[in-house]
């Protein structure tokens, strides 16, 4: 559970900074939720607001820049209602222009990488526990849904048989054709990437007409709340931009 501090998000500010050139203070705030993924206090509401208490210091810290290291690194300037800030590494020249071609070629450059500090068998017991929890909140609003006869027919198919099945449960539309249900949990909002193994994209592509990815996010593991939304087989690839991001290597036989 994650509580970072102001010292701690100006660490990650000015390093996404100079690796990019300049950003407004929109994409440096959605960078930094990537980057540093936070969970717990950090996501938690402000009384009276709508934004997490991380987007609230990633705000204080901006608005703190001539009191803390920002501006030691970054010039700041206001553009209509966002701010951007430009790291003191371009050329003065470079600085008075919006979107210059050194700052895309950076941008384009950081798009490609994203250094943290992993630490996978705590992400994976993370993401196995709050993976269930989603799925049971679907399996839940599935039951709920549908008519008795139908209800007494949805399978969590990834508890009674495994994760290889290609889908987490079988469900049912209310005329009573299968409906195979991938559940893809976060703690973070609408737009928080999530990861589709290849078994997975496999069974989209072969069932796409019977298959769905099941949204949830905003998931709120202590009051179990969360939002949700659906999106088909058949529409999944037109929508999504699917990455690759692992590959399988083996040794050449020589």
């Amino acid at each position: 559970m994650s509580n970072y501090s102001e010292k701690e998000i100006i660490a990650v500010a000015i390093k996404l900074l100079e690796e990019s050139g300049a950003m407004t203070t929109t994409e440096l705030k959605e960078a930094l939720f990537e980057e540093m993924n936070p969970t717990g206090n950090d996501l938690g509401k402000n009384k009276n607001r709508t934004d997490t208490k991380f987007d609230q210091k990633v705000r204080n810290m901006v608005s703190h820049r001539e009191n803390n290291e920002l501006l030691k690194y970054c010039e700041y300037q206001k553009v209509g209602r966002n701010g951007v800030l430009r790291s003191k590494s371009l050329s003065k020249t470079q600085i008075d222009e919006v979107e210059t071609q050194e700052v895309q070629e950076r941008k384009r450059k950081k798009r490609n990488f994203r250094a943290k500090i992993v630490d996978f068998d705590e992400i994976n017991a993370r993401n196995k526990v709050l993976g269930q929890k989603g799925e049971e909140y679907v399996l839940q609003y599935e039951k709920e849904r549908l008519p008795t006869e139908l209800s007494d027919k949805v399978i969590h198919v990834a508890v009674e048989e495994g994760d290889g099945a290609g889908y987490d449960i079988l469900s049912y539309d209310r005329s009573g054709k299968p409906k195979f249900l991938e559940v893809k949990t976060t703690t973070g909002p609408k737009y928080t990437p999530f990861y589709l193994s290849a078994n997975e994209k496999s069974f989209l592509e072969v069932y796409k007409e019977d298959a769905e990815i099941v949204r949830v996010y905003n998931f709120n593991e202590q009051t179990g709340q969360a939002d949700m939304y659906r999106i088909s087989g058949k529409e999944f690839f037109d929508k999504m931009n699917v990455t690759p991001i692992a590959y399988k290597v083996t040794v050449k036989e020589e």
